[in-house]
């Protein structure tokens, strides 16, 4: 214990004592004080690299969630454009109606002196409720006109900015049909 513990002060014939022996303690203190900073020193090092190894598997778990949460909301924006897309499908498909019975109505509508020279029906793609109809009628005139528009009329369209051009022998009719859902 003496080569641990050694006296700093030796102790002088008259002229003084040595240190008193509590502070024979002080370089025992001295030495537990390094080897606890060692201690501490290397479980602080330990901590540490503990730390960055979860901080890095988290970031590598956050990157990872990241992209699924990427792929879902891909996945979501897609299926809510195809719904919207089949959305206006539908709604398409509910405001057109099929136009063969307003051809035929025309058809049957022609007196015995008239005829059909031209008959166009256009259907807007953006209001499928509404087609454009242009007639051009040989013979018969304005009656003519008359006879099938009220046969048009019998299939629920009601028409919308009539203009009829009266010729020679020919009758232009142009107008817009809008089918009525009211009945």
């Amino acid at each position: 214990m003496e080569s641990i513990i050694h006296d700093i002060k030796t102790e002088r014939q008259n002229v003084s004592e040595g240190l008193p022996g509590a502070l024979k303690l002080v370089p025992v203190l001295f030495y537990l004080a390094t080897v606890a900073s060692l201690l501490l020193t290397v479980f602080f090092y330990l901590s540490q690299k503990a730390y960055e190894k979860r901080e890095s598997e988290m970031t590598v778990r956050l990157s990872e969630a990241e992209v699924l949460q990427n792929g879902y909301l891909a996945e979501q924006e897609s299926i809510v454009a195809e719904s919207k897309q089949a959305e206006g499908y539908a709604e398409w498909l509910e405001g057109s109606h099929p136009l063969q019975p307003v051809v035929v109505s025309i058809g049957r509508s022609m007196g015995k002196d008239s005829t059909i020279a031209e008959l166009a029906l256009d259907r807007n793609p953006e209001i499928p409720a509404h087609t454009f109809m242009q007639l051009k009628i040989d013979g018969g005139g304005s009656q003519q006109i008359e006879t099938t528009l009220n046969d048009i009329y019998a299939l629920n369209y009601l028409t919308y900015s009539a203009q009829q051009v009266k010729g020679r022998n020919s009758t232009d009719f142009q107008a817009t049909l809008i089918y009525n859902t009211k009945k």
